[in-house]
């Protein structure tokens, strides 16, 4: 009877912990809430953002992100002419150009980050469109890495009507996978062990 007893309230703090839990991971998922809310109540989505952008900076998007900076919501859009990299801030509730930043040459990128948006596999409003579809969310973020000039991985960050984010690698075909938070520290630290 004891034991009985033992092992229902064990179940009981289990079962209590993962509800509780399961609370944090929904409401925490994704970080920071008033962001979160901030976009999904923005007038302009990240599409239009990265047409506004391509206009303004005369460069092809390979990657864009919500953000806000003192009261002011706004997507970052990176774009690429001729080999230069120009970074565009477009504001998200007009839609109009806040700032232009030319990051330099291609050739002083990061070693994974994406120089020729052919690299992409398509244009990134297309793979918005494909990433909102596949996902059932809104995209708040979308950025690529490649490995040895080759495509690499589409990193996606949706938002949920309910505030919640999840952050997705999304393969050329459309195809969304869910990104555990500890599977990079994961993967590097087999990475590291390897070497």
């Amino acid at each position: 009877m004891t034991r009985k007893l033992l092992t229902l309230l064990t179940a009981g703090a289990v079962s209590a912990t993962a509800l509780a839990g399961g609370a944090a991971f929904a409401k925490n998922d994704g970080g920071d809430q008033a962001e979160v809310q901030a976009f999904l109540s923005a007038s302009q989505d990240i599409t239009a953002a990265i047409s506004a952008a391509e206009a303004a900076g005369g460069g092809t998007a390979v990657a864009a992100e919500f953000g806000q900076s003192k009261g002011t919501a706004f997507y970052e859009v990176d774009t690429i002419a001729k080999g230069k990299q120009v970074s565009v801030e477009i504001d998200a509730s007009t839609g109009k150009v806040i700032q232009t930043k030319d990051e330099g040459d291609g050739d002083k990128a990061e070693k994974d980050d994406i120089t020729d948006p052919a690299q992409l596999g398509a244009p990134l409003a297309q793979l918005v469109a494909m990433a909102e579809k596949s996902g059932g969310g809104k995209v708040m973020a979308i950025s690529a890495d490649h490995d040895n000039a080759k495509s690499g991985v589409i990193e996606v960050e949706l938002a949920k009507s309910d505030g919640t984010t999840q952050d997705f690698a999304m393969a050329a075909d459309g195809t969304m996978t869910k990104v555990v938070a500890n599977q990079d520290e994961d993967q590097d630290g087999q990475d590291e062990d390897a070497d």
